[in-house]
């Protein structure tokens, strides 16, 4: 069957679009948490493998809170993520991390602690009373007993929640959990205002690319990225009832 060149043209032109369409649409949050979750990081269950690097799936919950699994330490939270530098800035919402995994580490990220100035005070108290939730530490509880991780500073006279409880030791409690990585090297890809990908068809399976415009900051970025769609797009649709039409 022969095949006539403006069905070519029109093929090659659909190929275009539909490669624009898949570098762009991987770009997602959690809610209005204004951080970017881009490649290497992709949403789990929301967003297909191909948008991400293996290892770096996160996952939103209920209350938008990006979340990032690391076993066997658990979960964390992320805060912010400086891709040009190959950062996470996260957060151990249970505050156990140090107690359950003090010598923790991830094949995936460098994990460094930040400690703050701030001890908790560990209590190991009967299942009678009813206990601040904002004092409660349900990953070291169990069902004969809570624990209660009240700030070392914070005078306890008069706390009745505390009186039938004993103190066990004191806590340091990380005030930023910093996770880097190494692999994919994409922050040269970002230092240019770049964002980076899978390179398709490349010889291994993990090879990556940089692409797209070059940006100064995101709001430029944002300003050109409009213009240069504005100035892309209306003129492909011309171009498509030109040659297809």
């Amino acid at each position: 069957m022969k095949v006539s060149s403006k069905t070519v043209r029109c093929l090659f032109y659909f190929m275009f679009i539909a490669e624009l369409g898949a570098s762009l649409n991987c770009t997602t949050s959690c809610g209005n948490r204004g951080v970017d979750i881009r490649f290497p990081f992709w949403i789990k269950d929301r967003q297909p493998d191909q948008c991400g690097y293996p290892g770096f799936a996160l996952s939103c919950n209920e209350g938008d809170d990006i979340v990032v699994e690391l076993p066997p330490a658990g979960k964390l939270h992320i805060e912010k993520i400086d891709y040009r530098n190959q950062v996470i800035l996260a957060s151990d919402p249970q505050r156990c991390l140090l107690r359950q995994h003090p010598n923790f580490n991830s094949s995936v990220f460098n994990i460094q602690f930040e400690m703050s100035k701030i001890n908790f005070t560990i209590f190991n108290c009967s299942l009678n009373n009813t206990r601040p939730p904002n004092w409660m530490a349900p990953c070291l509880s169990t069902v004969n007993y809570d624990v209660l991780a009240v700030d070392s500073e914070l005078s306890i006279e008069g706390k009745e929640s505390l009186l039938s409880c004993t103190k066990m030791y004191d806590l340091p409690v990380p005030r930023d959990i910093r996770l880097s990585w190494s692999s994919p090297n994409c922050g040269s890809c970002e230092a240019t205002g770049k964002q980076c990908r899978l390179r398709k068809n490349s010889i291994t399976e993990l090879e990556t690319e940089c692409y797209g415009w070059h940006r100064q900051d995101k709001g430029a970025f944002s300003f050109k990225y409009s213009v240069h769609c504005s100035v892309f797009i209306a003129p492909s649709f011309s171009f498509f009832y030109l040659v297809c039409i």
